[in-house]
Protein backbone atom coordinates (compact mmCIF):
# COMPACT_ATOMS: atom_id res chain seq x y z
CA UNK A 1 0.00 0.00 0.00
CA UNK A 2 1.05 3.41 -0.48
CA UNK A 3 1.04 6.47 1.80
CA UNK A 4 1.50 9.76 1.09
CA UNK A 5 2.57 12.76 3.27
CA UNK A 6 1.64 16.20 2.45
CA UNK A 7 3.60 18.32 4.57
CA UNK A 8 2.92 22.22 4.42
CA UNK A 9 5.99 24.02 5.50
CA UNK A 10 5.48 27.49 5.61
CA UNK A 11 3.65 30.28 7.17
CA UNK A 12 0.93 32.82 6.01
CA UNK A 13 0.79 35.86 8.04
CA UNK A 14 -2.46 37.88 7.91
CA UNK A 15 -3.30 41.03 9.65
CA UNK A 16 -5.64 40.15 12.33
CA UNK A 17 -7.22 43.86 11.85
CA UNK A 18 -7.68 44.19 8.27
CA UNK A 19 -7.35 40.75 7.27
CA UNK A 20 -4.43 41.51 4.68
CA UNK A 21 -2.06 39.18 4.09
CA UNK A 22 1.30 40.20 5.45
CA UNK A 23 3.76 37.27 3.47
CA UNK A 24 4.70 34.29 3.35
CA UNK A 25 8.03 33.28 5.56
CA UNK A 26 9.37 30.29 3.37
CA UNK A 27 9.92 27.05 5.23
CA UNK A 28 12.31 23.85 4.70
CA UNK A 29 12.45 21.99 8.16
CA UNK A 30 12.95 18.72 8.84
CA UNK A 31 10.38 17.00 10.52
CA UNK A 32 11.01 14.30 12.65
CA UNK A 33 7.49 12.27 13.01
CA UNK A 34 7.23 12.10 9.13
CA UNK A 35 10.25 10.51 9.22
CA UNK A 36 9.60 8.40 12.02
CA UNK A 37 6.30 7.04 10.32
CA UNK A 38 7.63 6.61 7.23
CA UNK A 39 10.52 3.97 8.67
CA UNK A 40 7.76 2.31 10.46
CA UNK A 41 5.71 1.77 7.05
CA UNK A 42 8.61 0.87 5.56
CA UNK A 43 9.57 -1.58 7.58
CA UNK A 44 6.48 -3.42 6.78
CA UNK A 45 6.75 -3.66 3.56
CA UNK A 46 4.61 -0.51 2.24
CA UNK A 47 5.90 2.77 0.09
CA UNK A 48 5.99 5.77 1.43
CA UNK A 49 6.79 9.31 -0.20
CA UNK A 50 6.54 12.93 1.04
CA UNK A 51 5.23 15.91 -0.40
CA UNK A 52 7.08 18.32 1.18
CA UNK A 53 5.71 22.14 0.65
CA UNK A 54 8.04 24.90 1.14
CA UNK A 55 6.04 27.45 -0.10
CA UNK A 56 1.87 27.55 -1.39
CA UNK A 57 1.26 25.19 -4.66
CA UNK A 58 -0.89 26.77 -6.96
CA UNK A 59 -3.82 24.10 -7.52
CA UNK A 60 -3.05 22.77 -10.42
CA UNK A 61 0.62 22.59 -9.79
CA UNK A 62 -0.72 20.59 -6.24
CA UNK A 63 -3.56 18.40 -7.97
CA UNK A 64 -1.35 16.86 -10.67
CA UNK A 65 1.68 15.86 -8.27
CA UNK A 66 -1.47 14.19 -6.86
CA UNK A 67 -2.43 12.38 -9.50
CA UNK A 68 1.14 11.78 -10.48
CA UNK A 69 2.11 9.94 -6.68
CA UNK A 70 -1.09 7.93 -6.66
CA UNK A 71 -1.42 7.28 -3.02
CA UNK A 72 -3.75 4.75 -1.46
CA UNK A 73 -4.07 6.55 1.57
CA UNK A 74 -3.07 11.05 2.05
CA UNK A 75 -1.93 11.66 5.27
CA UNK A 76 -1.13 15.28 5.92
CA UNK A 77 0.80 17.35 8.51
CA UNK A 78 -1.58 19.77 10.39
CA UNK A 79 0.04 22.58 12.27
CA UNK A 80 -2.15 25.05 13.94
CA UNK A 81 -0.98 28.10 12.13
CA UNK A 82 -0.60 25.90 9.09
CA UNK A 83 -4.34 24.42 9.61
CA UNK A 84 -5.93 26.69 7.09
CA UNK A 85 -3.46 25.64 3.98
CA UNK A 86 -4.30 21.89 5.32
CA UNK A 87 -8.05 23.12 5.01
CA UNK A 88 -7.41 24.01 1.01
CA UNK A 89 -5.33 21.49 0.12
CA UNK A 90 -7.71 18.40 1.29
CA UNK A 91 -10.55 20.25 -0.90
CA UNK A 92 -7.69 20.06 -3.67
CA UNK A 93 -7.20 16.85 -3.34
CA UNK A 94 -10.39 14.99 -2.87
CA UNK A 95 -11.36 16.90 -6.90
CA UNK A 96 -8.03 15.03 -7.65
CA UNK A 97 -8.32 11.67 -5.98
CA UNK A 98 -10.20 9.11 -4.56
CA UNK A 99 -8.17 8.04 -1.72
CA UNK A 100 -9.11 8.72 1.94
CA UNK A 101 -7.49 11.41 3.97
CA UNK A 102 -5.90 11.55 7.35
CA UNK A 103 -4.71 14.41 9.28
CA UNK A 104 -2.14 14.30 12.20
CA UNK A 105 0.33 16.09 14.08
CA UNK A 106 -0.51 19.53 16.93
CA UNK A 107 -3.27 20.84 15.60
CA UNK A 108 -5.55 16.87 15.14
CA UNK A 109 -4.36 16.34 18.68
CA UNK A 110 -5.41 19.44 20.60
CA UNK A 111 -8.21 20.15 18.71
CA UNK A 112 -9.87 17.08 17.07
CA UNK A 113 -13.14 18.21 17.02
CA UNK A 114 -12.36 21.13 15.16
CA UNK A 115 -10.05 18.78 12.23
CA UNK A 116 -12.12 16.06 12.02
CA UNK A 117 -15.02 18.39 10.90
CA UNK A 118 -13.34 19.88 8.12
CA UNK A 119 -14.59 19.20 4.85
CA UNK A 120 -13.20 16.27 3.31
CA UNK A 121 -10.92 15.33 6.33
CA UNK A 122 -11.90 11.63 6.43
CA UNK A 123 -9.94 10.25 9.86
CA UNK A 124 -7.64 12.20 12.56
CA UNK A 125 -4.56 10.57 14.47
CA UNK A 126 -4.11 11.66 17.79
CA UNK A 127 -0.70 11.82 19.53
CA UNK A 128 2.22 9.85 18.65
CA UNK A 129 1.29 7.75 15.30
CA UNK A 130 3.96 5.12 14.56
CA UNK A 131 1.79 2.32 15.95
CA UNK A 132 -1.92 3.40 15.10
CA UNK A 133 -1.00 4.06 11.13
CA UNK A 134 0.64 1.05 10.86
CA UNK A 135 -2.39 -1.32 12.45
CA UNK A 136 -4.41 1.42 10.45
CA UNK A 137 -2.53 0.85 7.06
CA UNK A 138 -2.12 -3.09 7.85
CA UNK A 139 -6.09 -3.40 8.04
CA UNK A 140 -6.52 -1.02 4.80
CA UNK A 141 -4.31 -2.94 2.99
CA UNK A 142 -5.81 -5.92 3.80
CA UNK A 143 -9.67 -4.75 3.17
CA UNK A 144 -10.50 -4.78 6.97
CA UNK A 145 -12.54 -2.32 8.73
CA UNK A 146 -10.44 -0.03 10.66
CA UNK A 147 -13.19 2.26 12.49
CA UNK A 148 -12.09 0.94 15.61
CA UNK A 149 -8.31 1.65 15.50
CA UNK A 150 -6.93 3.20 18.71
CA UNK A 151 -6.39 6.76 18.18
CA UNK A 152 -7.61 7.17 15.14
CA UNK A 153 -10.69 8.83 14.65
CA UNK A 154 -12.73 7.91 11.41
CA UNK A 155 -15.90 9.78 9.89
CA UNK A 156 -18.38 6.91 8.75
CA UNK A 157 -21.46 7.92 7.04
CA UNK A 158 -23.16 10.43 9.27
CA UNK A 159 -21.17 9.14 12.54
CA UNK A 160 -17.56 9.85 14.13
CA UNK A 161 -15.87 6.87 15.51
CA UNK A 162 -13.99 8.73 18.22
CA UNK A 163 -11.14 5.97 19.42
CA UNK A 164 -9.72 6.25 22.57
CA UNK A 165 -5.79 7.28 22.62
CA UNK A 166 -2.97 4.60 23.33
CA UNK A 167 -0.53 4.35 25.55
CA UNK A 168 2.76 5.98 24.55
CA UNK A 169 5.57 4.26 23.22
CA UNK A 170 7.82 3.64 26.65
CA UNK A 171 10.71 2.48 25.32
CA UNK A 172 11.24 4.50 22.33
CA UNK A 173 14.83 2.15 21.46
CA UNK A 174 11.88 0.06 20.16
CA UNK A 175 11.30 2.26 17.02
CA UNK A 176 12.80 1.53 13.54
CA UNK A 177 15.93 4.61 12.97
CA UNK A 178 14.05 7.56 11.28
CA UNK A 179 13.91 7.81 7.81
CA UNK A 180 16.02 10.39 6.61
CA UNK A 181 16.23 9.98 3.18
CA UNK A 182 12.51 10.98 2.79
CA UNK A 183 13.77 14.84 2.80
CA UNK A 184 15.07 16.02 -0.24
CA UNK A 185 18.34 17.81 1.33
CA UNK A 186 18.06 20.72 -1.21
CA UNK A 187 14.69 21.86 0.04
CA UNK A 188 15.98 21.62 4.05
CA UNK A 189 17.18 25.12 5.80
CA UNK A 190 19.39 23.49 7.74
CA UNK A 191 21.73 21.20 5.23
CA UNK A 192 22.31 24.44 3.30
CA UNK A 193 24.57 25.26 5.97
CA UNK A 194 25.21 21.66 6.61
CA UNK A 195 23.82 21.87 9.85
CA UNK A 196 21.44 18.27 10.28
CA UNK A 197 18.77 18.69 12.95
CA UNK A 198 18.62 16.05 15.84
CA UNK A 199 15.56 14.65 18.06
CA UNK A 200 16.90 12.19 20.92
CA UNK A 201 13.41 12.31 23.05
CA UNK A 202 10.06 12.78 23.20
CA UNK A 203 7.85 14.76 25.27
CA UNK A 204 8.81 17.58 27.85
CA UNK A 205 8.41 16.84 31.45
CA UNK A 206 7.12 20.53 32.42
CA UNK A 207 3.69 22.16 32.17
CA UNK A 208 4.29 25.93 30.74
CA UNK A 209 0.96 27.76 30.63
CA UNK A 210 1.83 29.09 26.83
CA UNK A 211 2.80 25.30 25.60
CA UNK A 212 0.38 22.67 23.80
CA UNK A 213 2.48 19.97 26.13
CA UNK A 214 0.09 19.88 29.03
CA UNK A 215 -2.58 19.42 26.79
CA UNK A 216 -0.92 16.69 24.92
CA UNK A 217 0.14 14.59 27.94
CA UNK A 218 -3.49 14.46 29.17
CA UNK A 219 -5.05 12.62 26.84
CA UNK A 220 -2.47 9.28 27.08
CA UNK A 221 -3.38 6.31 29.86
CA UNK A 222 0.28 6.66 30.39
CA UNK A 223 0.79 10.47 30.93
CA UNK A 224 3.15 10.13 33.78
CA UNK A 225 5.34 8.16 30.58
CA UNK A 226 5.62 11.70 28.39
CA UNK A 227 8.59 12.79 28.78
CA UNK A 228 11.21 10.16 27.04
CA UNK A 229 14.40 10.17 25.28
CA UNK A 230 16.28 7.27 23.66
CA UNK A 231 19.80 5.00 25.26
CA UNK A 232 23.17 7.02 24.37
CA UNK A 233 24.17 4.13 22.16
CA UNK A 234 20.51 4.43 20.02
CA UNK A 235 21.52 7.70 19.86
CA UNK A 236 24.58 7.54 18.10
CA UNK A 237 23.40 5.13 16.04
CA UNK A 238 20.57 7.67 14.91
CA UNK A 239 23.46 10.41 14.11
CA UNK A 240 25.73 7.64 12.41
CA UNK A 241 22.22 6.96 9.86
CA UNK A 242 21.93 11.02 9.80
CA UNK A 243 25.68 11.74 8.45
CA UNK A 244 25.50 9.03 6.39
CA UNK A 245 22.49 10.28 4.77
CA UNK A 246 23.71 13.62 4.37
CA UNK A 247 27.63 13.01 4.21
CA UNK A 248 27.96 17.03 3.57
CA UNK A 249 26.84 17.36 7.21
CA UNK A 250 29.59 19.40 9.60
CA UNK A 251 27.26 20.95 12.58
CA UNK A 252 24.49 19.61 14.47
CA UNK A 253 21.53 21.12 16.01
CA UNK A 254 19.85 19.35 18.81
CA UNK A 255 16.10 20.35 19.35
CA UNK A 256 15.09 18.50 22.02
CA UNK A 257 13.49 20.61 24.38
CA UNK A 258 16.38 19.80 26.95
CA UNK A 259 19.14 17.25 26.72
CA UNK A 260 19.05 14.44 29.79
CA UNK A 261 20.96 14.92 32.19
CA UNK A 262 19.86 12.13 34.70
CA UNK A 263 21.17 8.60 35.37
CA UNK A 264 24.62 9.50 34.00
CA UNK A 265 22.65 9.96 30.51
CA UNK A 266 24.95 12.85 29.48
CA UNK A 267 28.38 11.28 30.69
CA UNK A 268 28.00 8.72 28.35
CA UNK A 269 26.54 10.15 25.59
CA UNK A 270 28.84 13.08 25.56
CA UNK A 271 32.30 10.37 25.72
CA UNK A 272 30.58 8.13 22.92
CA UNK A 273 29.59 11.26 21.39
CA UNK A 274 33.67 12.59 21.25
CA UNK A 275 34.44 9.18 20.11
CA UNK A 276 32.40 8.75 17.56
CA UNK A 277 30.92 11.42 16.41
CA UNK A 278 33.10 15.06 17.05
CA UNK A 279 31.14 17.11 15.31
CA UNK A 280 30.60 20.86 17.05
CA UNK A 281 26.60 21.36 18.26
CA UNK A 282 23.92 23.67 19.82
CA UNK A 283 21.35 22.60 21.70
CA UNK A 284 18.55 23.68 24.19
CA UNK A 285 18.76 23.49 28.09
CA UNK A 286 16.84 24.91 30.98
CA UNK A 287 18.42 27.44 33.25
CA UNK A 288 17.41 25.65 36.42
CA UNK A 289 19.17 22.78 35.01
CA UNK A 290 22.32 23.91 34.71
CA UNK A 291 25.26 23.12 36.38
CA UNK A 292 28.79 23.70 36.21
CA UNK A 293 29.32 20.30 35.23
CA UNK A 294 26.68 19.47 32.95
CA UNK A 295 28.20 22.88 31.18
CA UNK A 296 31.52 21.15 30.96
CA UNK A 297 30.62 17.80 29.28
CA UNK A 298 28.78 19.96 26.52
CA UNK A 299 31.23 22.26 25.79
CA UNK A 300 33.96 19.14 26.22
CA UNK A 301 32.01 17.46 23.13
CA UNK A 302 31.68 20.35 21.13
CA UNK A 303 28.80 22.16 22.02
CA UNK A 304 29.56 26.01 21.10
CA UNK A 305 26.15 27.53 22.07
CA UNK A 306 23.05 26.84 24.17
CA UNK A 307 19.26 28.30 23.73
CA UNK A 308 17.92 29.17 26.65
CA UNK A 309 14.03 29.67 27.37
CA UNK A 310 14.21 33.01 29.59
CA UNK A 311 10.94 34.17 28.44
CA UNK A 312 10.26 37.08 31.19
CA UNK A 313 12.52 38.80 33.74
CA UNK A 314 9.31 39.74 35.37
CA UNK A 315 9.21 37.52 38.46
CA UNK A 316 5.33 37.62 38.27
CA UNK A 317 4.78 37.06 34.51
CA UNK A 318 7.45 34.12 34.28
CA UNK A 319 6.45 32.35 37.65
CA UNK A 320 2.75 33.00 38.10
CA UNK A 321 1.73 33.71 34.40
CA UNK A 322 3.62 31.37 32.51
CA UNK A 323 4.54 28.54 35.02
CA UNK A 324 8.14 28.59 34.56
CA UNK A 325 9.27 27.68 38.42
CA UNK A 326 12.05 29.39 37.67
CA UNK A 327 14.18 31.87 39.97
CA UNK A 328 16.24 35.17 38.77
CA UNK A 329 19.41 33.74 40.04
CA UNK A 330 19.13 30.44 38.26
CA UNK A 331 19.50 32.27 34.86
CA UNK A 332 22.04 34.37 36.14
CA UNK A 333 23.93 31.48 37.41
CA UNK A 334 23.21 29.19 34.26
CA UNK A 335 24.39 32.27 31.63
CA UNK A 336 27.48 32.86 33.63
CA UNK A 337 28.80 29.15 33.82
CA UNK A 338 28.02 29.19 29.81
CA UNK A 339 30.54 32.31 29.66
CA UNK A 340 33.35 30.63 31.50
CA UNK A 341 32.97 27.72 29.71
CA UNK A 342 33.38 29.47 26.08
CA UNK A 343 29.90 28.77 25.52
CA UNK A 344 27.88 31.63 23.40
CA UNK A 345 24.28 31.77 24.79
CA UNK A 346 20.97 33.09 22.51
CA UNK A 347 17.91 33.68 25.28
CA UNK A 348 14.36 33.43 24.25
CA UNK A 349 12.11 35.93 25.53
CA UNK A 350 8.75 36.81 24.33
CA UNK A 351 7.10 40.10 24.63
CA UNK A 352 3.07 41.14 24.83
CA UNK A 353 2.42 38.64 27.00
CA UNK A 354 -1.16 38.82 29.29
CA UNK A 355 -0.87 41.31 32.00
CA UNK A 356 2.22 42.56 30.84
CA UNK A 357 3.03 46.32 30.40
CA UNK A 358 5.92 48.70 29.43
CA UNK A 359 7.91 48.25 32.65
CA UNK A 360 7.51 44.55 33.02
CA UNK A 361 8.48 44.18 29.22
CA UNK A 362 12.04 46.55 30.68
CA UNK A 363 12.53 43.91 33.36
CA UNK A 364 12.74 41.47 30.52
CA UNK A 365 15.12 43.70 29.04
CA UNK A 366 17.33 43.98 31.91
CA UNK A 367 17.45 40.83 33.10
CA UNK A 368 18.88 40.08 29.62
CA UNK A 369 21.30 42.74 30.00
CA UNK A 370 22.53 41.72 33.22
CA UNK A 371 22.92 37.94 32.20
CA UNK A 372 25.16 39.44 29.37
CA UNK A 373 23.59 36.70 26.50
CA UNK A 374 25.48 36.73 23.07
CA UNK A 375 22.09 37.02 21.49
CA UNK A 376 18.44 38.11 22.54
CA UNK A 377 15.12 36.98 20.53
CA UNK A 378 11.88 38.67 21.28
CA UNK A 379 9.44 37.77 19.32
CA UNK A 380 5.77 38.93 19.86
CA UNK A 381 3.52 35.86 21.84
CA UNK A 382 1.46 34.19 20.10
CA UNK A 383 -1.82 32.85 21.57
CA UNK A 384 -1.81 29.33 20.65
CA UNK A 385 -5.42 27.82 21.22
CA UNK A 386 -5.73 24.79 23.51
CA UNK A 387 -3.35 26.24 26.31
CA UNK A 388 -3.69 27.64 29.55
CA UNK A 389 -2.73 30.83 28.48
CA UNK A 390 -4.97 31.42 25.44
CA UNK A 391 -7.71 30.28 28.11
CA UNK A 392 -6.76 32.93 30.52
CA UNK A 393 -6.28 35.86 27.48
CA UNK A 394 -9.80 34.29 26.14
CA UNK A 395 -11.40 35.08 29.60
CA UNK A 396 -9.96 38.17 29.96
CA UNK A 397 -11.59 39.29 26.17
CA UNK A 398 -7.83 40.28 24.97
CA UNK A 399 -8.02 37.40 22.24
CA UNK A 400 -11.36 35.83 20.30
CA UNK A 401 -12.03 32.63 20.90
CA UNK A 402 -11.73 31.89 16.93
CA UNK A 403 -9.30 33.22 14.90
CA UNK A 404 -7.74 32.56 11.38
CA UNK A 405 -4.84 31.01 12.69
CA UNK A 406 -2.64 32.71 10.08
CA UNK A 407 -2.84 35.99 11.41
CA UNK A 408 -0.20 37.76 13.15
CA UNK A 409 -1.88 37.47 16.21
CA UNK A 410 -1.27 38.98 19.43
CA UNK A 411 -3.17 40.02 23.12
CA UNK A 412 -4.82 43.14 22.64
CA UNK A 413 -5.09 44.67 25.94
CA UNK A 414 -4.92 47.99 27.55
CA UNK A 415 -1.56 48.06 28.96
CA UNK A 416 0.19 47.22 25.84
CA UNK A 417 -1.75 48.47 22.95
CA UNK A 418 -0.60 47.67 19.70
CA UNK A 419 2.02 50.60 18.66
CA UNK A 420 3.55 50.44 22.28
CA UNK A 421 3.99 46.52 21.71
CA UNK A 422 5.60 46.59 18.45
CA UNK A 423 7.92 49.29 19.45
CA UNK A 424 9.09 46.57 22.30
CA UNK A 425 9.38 44.27 19.93
CA UNK A 426 11.92 45.90 17.32
CA UNK A 427 13.65 47.93 20.02
CA UNK A 428 14.50 45.41 22.64
CA UNK A 429 17.71 44.73 21.69
CA UNK A 430 19.15 48.35 21.24
CA UNK A 431 17.72 48.70 24.52
CA UNK A 432 19.57 45.71 25.81
CA UNK A 433 23.09 46.73 24.80
CA UNK A 434 21.79 50.15 25.71
CA UNK A 435 21.62 49.15 30.26
CA UNK A 436 24.66 46.83 29.10
CA UNK A 437 26.52 49.61 28.49
CA UNK A 438 24.71 51.44 31.67
CA UNK A 439 25.60 48.28 34.22
CA UNK A 440 28.90 48.97 33.52
CA UNK A 441 29.40 52.53 34.47
CA UNK A 442 30.23 53.23 38.40
CA UNK A 443 27.66 54.47 40.61
CA UNK A 444 26.21 57.45 41.21
CA UNK A 445 26.39 58.00 37.44
CA UNK A 446 25.11 54.97 36.15
CA UNK A 447 22.03 54.85 38.50
CA UNK A 448 21.57 58.07 37.21
CA UNK A 449 21.50 57.35 33.33
CA UNK A 450 19.62 54.02 34.22
CA UNK A 451 16.62 56.26 35.24
CA UNK A 452 17.09 58.66 31.97
CA UNK A 453 16.89 55.27 30.00
CA UNK A 454 14.14 53.91 32.11
CA UNK A 455 12.21 57.15 30.99
CA UNK A 456 12.54 57.11 27.76
CA UNK A 457 11.61 53.44 27.21
CA UNK A 458 8.51 54.08 29.05
CA UNK A 459 7.44 57.76 28.04
CA UNK A 460 3.70 56.99 26.16
CA UNK A 461 4.69 60.41 24.36
CA UNK A 462 7.75 58.66 22.11
CA UNK A 463 7.04 58.42 18.26
CA UNK A 464 6.17 55.16 18.22
CA UNK A 465 4.61 54.27 15.09
CA UNK A 466 7.48 56.35 13.53
CA UNK A 467 10.50 54.17 15.10
CA UNK A 468 8.41 50.75 14.33
CA UNK A 469 8.39 51.74 10.58
CA UNK A 470 12.26 52.89 10.57
CA UNK A 471 12.68 49.40 12.30
CA UNK A 472 11.07 47.20 10.26
CA UNK A 473 12.99 48.09 7.05
CA UNK A 474 16.45 48.12 8.62
CA UNK A 475 15.29 44.77 10.24
CA UNK A 476 14.22 43.54 6.56
CA UNK A 477 17.53 44.83 5.37
CA UNK A 478 19.49 43.01 7.55
CA UNK A 479 17.20 39.63 7.00
CA UNK A 480 17.32 39.93 3.44
CA UNK A 481 21.01 40.27 2.97
CA UNK A 482 21.73 37.53 5.47
CA UNK A 483 19.67 35.30 3.72
CA UNK A 484 20.93 36.35 0.40
CA UNK A 485 24.31 35.08 1.79
CA UNK A 486 23.30 31.59 3.35
CA UNK A 487 21.85 30.93 -0.34
CA UNK A 488 24.38 32.55 -2.81
CA UNK A 489 27.36 31.86 -0.45
CA UNK A 490 26.80 29.21 2.43
CA UNK A 491 30.37 28.67 3.31
CA UNK A 492 31.21 32.66 3.88
CA UNK A 493 28.21 32.75 5.74
CA UNK A 494 29.41 29.60 7.97
CA UNK A 495 33.10 31.28 8.37
CA UNK A 496 31.41 34.25 9.14
CA UNK A 497 29.00 32.60 11.75
CA UNK A 498 31.65 30.61 12.97
CA UNK A 499 33.84 33.25 13.81
CA UNK A 500 31.13 35.14 16.14
CA UNK A 501 29.76 32.38 17.89
CA UNK A 502 33.68 30.47 18.53
CA UNK A 503 32.80 27.59 17.10
CA UNK A 504 35.55 24.46 17.28
CA UNK A 505 35.67 20.96 16.70
CA UNK A 506 35.50 19.09 19.99
CA UNK A 507 38.72 17.64 21.16
CA UNK A 508 40.07 21.55 20.21
CA UNK A 509 41.19 24.23 22.74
Amino acid sequence: MKVLFVYPDYKINVDPRTGRMLGVEEGGWYMEGVASLSAVLKGAGHEVSLYHLTRPAPKGEFQATLRREGPDLLGFVTMTREYPQVREYVLWAKEALDAPVICGSYHPTTLPEEVIRTEGVDMICRGEGEDAILELVGRMSAGQTYSDVRSIWVKEGGNIHRNPVRPLIEDIDSLPLPDFALFDPAKLQSTRIRTGVVILSRGCPYSCTYCSNKKMRDIYPNKNRYSRFHSPEYSIEYLKKLLSTYPGIEYLNFRDDILPWKGGWLERFTRLYRREIGLPFICNYRANLVTPEVVRLLREAGCYQIFFGVESGNEDIRNRVLNRHMSREEIVRAFQACREAGIKTVAYNMVGLPYEDKSKVLDTIKLNAEIKTDHSLSPIYYPYPDTVLFETAVREGWVPAVYDYREDRYVDQPTLPPEQLYFVRYYFRPFVRLYRLIFRIPKPWGSGLERVADGIFKSPHLPHSALVALARFLEKTREGLKEALRKKSPRLYLLIRDRLRGVRRAGEG
